[in-house]
């Protein structure tokens, strides 16, 4: 007889309301959206680089040369050929601290339906902000329609490690520095939130 195979171990389908995301340059970050169903994604996107003409796809009309709004795009464009992984919510404090940055959150989901709500109304009024990497990026955009508040545990998680590097390079010093844009991160996430709700 076999061990039980765990959730982490057994791909499953995204459902309408999941945060997805899948990797990009190789695992150098991730991409993050809301799957809303019909094979469709709603997400925040980035810059785009345009290194010649992109035909548009026949299921989305996605022509991936956009910067900075919210879009909804079908999942094989939001996938661009790697495979969709779940974002886990309300995950124990041991799972958190010891997954990958950016795969899952401490905090609750709203119910599924409260989730493509919110990522609708984004998407019609295109009212989540201008992109920015570290202080409004795709993650914020899918933890905010997840949870009401943003966070991109990705970025953060980074910071962090940033902060743990220069305190042992610099000491005291480096540590007092490092915390203080981990900091500086947090309360402008706040302010971005307030005003979202506005």
């Amino acid at each position: 007889m076999g061990q039980p195979l765990s959730k982490r171990s057994m791909p499953r389908t995204p459902q309408p309301g999941d945060h997805i995301y899948c990797k990009r340059k190789g695992g150098l970050y991730d991409h993050h959206g809301i799957y809303v169903g019909d094979d469709m994604v709603i997400h925040l996107q980035g810059a785009a680089k345009k290194l010649g003409p992109l035909p548009a796809c026949h299921k989305c009309g996605d022509k991936r040369v956009v910067n900075g709004e919210i879009a909804k795009v079908c999942i094989d464009c939001f996938r661009d050929g790697e495979t969709p992984q779940i974002y886990d919510y309300g995950v124990s404090l041991l799972e958190f601290d010891i997954r990958k940055r950016g795969t899952c959150s401490l905090r609750h989901s709203k119910p599924p339906h409260e989730v493509i709500s919110a990522a609708t109304d984004f998407l019609k009024r295109d009212g989540f902000g201008a992109y920015n990497m570290f202080g409004n990026n795709c993650e914020d955009f899918a933890v905010y329609c997840k949870t009401g508040s943003a966070g991109s545990h990705q970025i953060l998680g980074r910071m962090q490690n940033a902060t743990f590097v220069a305190a042992a390079a610099a000491g005291p010093a480096g540590l007092l520095v490092g915390a203080a844009a981990v900091a500086a991160y947090g309360i402008s996430k706040e302010i971005n939130d307030a005003k979202r709700r506005n």
